[in-house]
This record gives C-alpha cells, structure tokens and sequence, in this order.
C-alpha cells in the first residue's frame, strides 16, 4: 500500500479529470482517514443560493452551482494535492514593524519591487494635508527605510503607481492646488527619483493605470467632470503619446487591466450614473472595441479589477445602493464572461484586491449607509472552486482604502482610512 503523500501526490488533473473527480476524492478521502474532514466554504449563507446582479445561473456560459464549490478542493491543479489539508479561514497575520514606518495615511500607493514594498505620497492629516514622503519595507528583514524626498514629486494623494521591473513610475492625483498631470520615477536600487513630464491630458484621480512591460497607460478619471480620454507613456523615450479617442464614455472608477496584449476597461460611474459596459484597445491600434454585456457583472463602481492569468476578474463596488458581492470573469478570446460562484463575502468597497497566480485574494474594506461599516475579514477565490472565507483577525484591525501586494509568496497590506474616514497607520502581511 503506498502511504498517503505518495497517493495523494499522484492524483494529478491528468490521471484524474474534472469527469473523474468524485473517484478521486472517494481515494483521497480513504487516504486522509476519518480524522481529516474536508473542508467545505462557510460565509453564513446557503451554498445553493444563486448568483445575484446581472447574470444569475448560468449568466456568459457558467455561474452560481447549486452544490457550490466541490468539497476539499481547492486551486488550480485540482484534484487533489490539498484535499486531506484544505485551506483554512484563518489567515496568519503578523504585524509588521512599526519602527521607521511612514505615519499613518491613505489615499496613498504602494508597489512589490521584488524585494520591497515601497509605500508613497497620501493624506496624512486631513483632506488638505498631503505629503510627498515615503519608506520601503523589507519582509525579510522585518525593517523600513525612508525614501529620498530630493527630486521627488509634488505632495498628492490619490495617485496611482506601477512597478516596472526597474523604477517605480507614479502619476497623476491631487496636489495642493489642483489635480496633477506630471509624476515620477523613483529607483529603489539607488534611491532616487526622475521627473516624468507632463502628460497630453489633464490632470486627474480615480483614473485607470496599467503596466504593459514597456509603458504606462493612462486612461479615464475624474477631475472637475469625468474624463474619457487616455495616453501612454514610454519609459525607453520618456515621451508620451495620446490613446485613440474613440475609447469608453467619460467614467472615473473603473477597472482597468492589461491583458498582455489589450488595455481593458469595465464600469466605472460618471458621478451621476453606473456602467456595466467597456471596451478594449490595442495599443497602437487607432479603434476600441467592445465588451460583450451578456452575462457581464451589473453596473458598478469602485469594483476589484484584476488580469487573473488569461481573464478580467470583476468582483464587488457600488451602484448607489447595497455593496455588491457578486462578479464575473471576462475571456477576451471568446468574449465572453462567467459568472462567479456563490456563497461570496460581504458586499463591499475600498477592499485590497491581489491575485497571487493562483487565486484572487480580497481583504478589507467597508459596507453599509456611506460605506460607514469597515471590514477586515474577507476571502480567496478560484474559477473552479469557488470561495473560502479569510475570517477577521486583531492584528490587522479593519480599514478600508488600504493598499495591498503581493510578494510572491506574502499579501503584505498598508495603511488606510478608518470609520471616520481618517488615516490609519501600520499594517500586517500573511503567508497564503
């Protein structure tokens, strides 16, 4: 008889088939014992209850099962290596060190290097008070070290920031003054900053920023009334070019996701209005094209958008009434969406939103009349399996707006508004 690490090990997607599984699992289960339950997702809710907004069963080709996620298996390579160890709902936070931090803030950006989580700019003390400071973490090391301020960019909050592989490249905002057009270049490896100029469009917040691997794209926003133009920046030419016009409506809050080869933009609001449609451009191409609405999540803003592998990955924001708690996954090769699984977490906004390879992964946030409830549980989601909830934890204390990353191996979280929509401070990361 082959012990159980060598039986378990080899039940690979190859010998056993999505067809096959429930034969597999009935091995795995004789393999794990008795004393090894399966662990099935528990949100509160009725796994059987079907998908709400737009869609609903079978909304774009898939949607809520009414069995729900399949028992004891979870994440891609399914089954069923974690089958006898299931992924728990407690997520092991730990504080990270408060010496050498940067003072508490939101409305700030943050980025993984690699190396280190490199936190900037923000609202530190009241709407009017900005700052252009910053500090970088090392996990390794559990320490932080402040970032040059000589050549940095104008105080701002609401900004947005991209890694490149090199440089840190941020853009836009608010400063003191009005919005921001121009930002800056920051290299951690001799902690230094470079301007970058400003860009054919105006300033903004609340726009759309992608990294394609050789530019930054700039696309909608909000300034003194939504904005529905774009532009992309060349780090080689440090010169910028305008997208083509015939882009989405005017909308600020929206997703915006690079697919590896098309910039994608989904909802967003007007300040009057939610949008449940988008359009996609190639870069270089002079027309948009659009996003198929069938099956497409209901109109939102504020929503998680993030390329998971080889999809858009729309979950959760705001219409104006409850918080939402449902999503889709958007295929641009058949253009087409499907509809997220149910139970899901708490309907909400302003949550940290990271996809780690494997599984989207949402923290955080805030629900309720003028989003004037914080959240600090959450959940972690694969397109075969479904949800598992991330139950609340004292060591990271609930916030919404904070910023979130992934290291590759750690979601490290920072920062911060509280129920008064003051600044928070300090933060935690958990190895998932």
């Amino acid at each position: 008889m082959p012990s159980r690490v060598t039986l378990v090990a080899s039940m690979t997607t190859a010998a056993y088939p999505r067809a096959s599984l429930l034969v597999a699992l009935s091995l795995v289960a004789t393999a794990c014992g008795d004393d090894e339950p399966k662990k099935y997702p528990d949100f509160g809710t009725s796994a059987s209850s079907s998908a709400s907004g737009a869609g609903g069963d079978g909304a774009g080709g898939g949607g809520s099962s009414s069995s729900g996620p399949i028992e004891g298996c979870f994440g891609t390579g399914c089954p069923c290596v974690t089958a006898c160890h299931p992924r728990s709902d407690a997520v092991p936070w730990v504080a990270l060190a408060t010496e050498g931090a940067p003072s508490a803030r939101q409305l700030h950006s943050a980025v993984w290097t690699g190396k280190e989580l490199v936190v900037w700019g923000g609202i530190i003390d009241g709407a009017a008070n900005v700052t252009g400071d910053g500090a970088a973490y090392d996990p390794a090391t559990d320490t932080w070290r402040p970032l040059s301020t000589k050549g940095a960019p104008s105080a701002r909050h609401s900004h947005q920031a991209v890694w490149t592989g090199s440089v840190m490249l941020l853009w836009g905002g608010y400063q003191k003054g009005g919005y921001a057009k121009n930002g800056g270049a920051y290299d951690p490896a001799t902690d230094t900053w470079s301007a970058i100029p400003d860009a054919p469009l105006s300033g903004r917040t609340r726009h759309g920023t992608v990294w394609t691997g050789k530019e930054l794209v700039v696309w909608g926003g909000l300034a003194s009334s939504p904005l529905g133009d774009g532009a992309r920046y060349s780090l080689a030419s440090k010169s910028w070019s305008k997208l083509p016009g015939s882009g989405p409506k005017a909308r600020a809050s929206h997703v915006a996701a690079w697919s590896g080869s098309e910039l994608l933009v989904w909802g967003g609001t007007d300040t009057f209005d939610w949008f449940a449609d988008g359009k996609r451009v190639a870069l270089g191409a002079n027309t948009w094209n659009g996003l198929s609405s069938g099956g497409a999540p209901s109109l939102r803003e504020s929503a998680s958008g993030i390329w998971a592998s080889d999809r858009l990955l729309v979950w959760g924001g705001w219409n104006g009434g409850d918080y939402l708690d449902d999503g889709a996954l958007y295929d641009p090769a058949t253009n087409s969406w499907q509809a997220m699984s149910k139970p899901a977490p708490t309907g909400r906004s302003g949550h940290v939103t990271v996809w780690t390879g494997d599984e989207l992964f949402v923290w955080g946030g805030c629900t309720g009349d003028s989003c004037n409830t914080l959240l600090a549980d959450g959940g972690r989601y694969t397109a075969t399996d479904g949800w598992t909830p991330v139950k609340a934890d004292p060591v990271l204390s609930a916030r919404s707006g904070a910023a979130g990353v992934w290291t590759g191996t750690e979601v490290i979280v920072f920062g911060g508004s509280d129920v008064k929509f003051k600044p928070v401070g300090g933060g935690a990361r958990a190895a998932l």
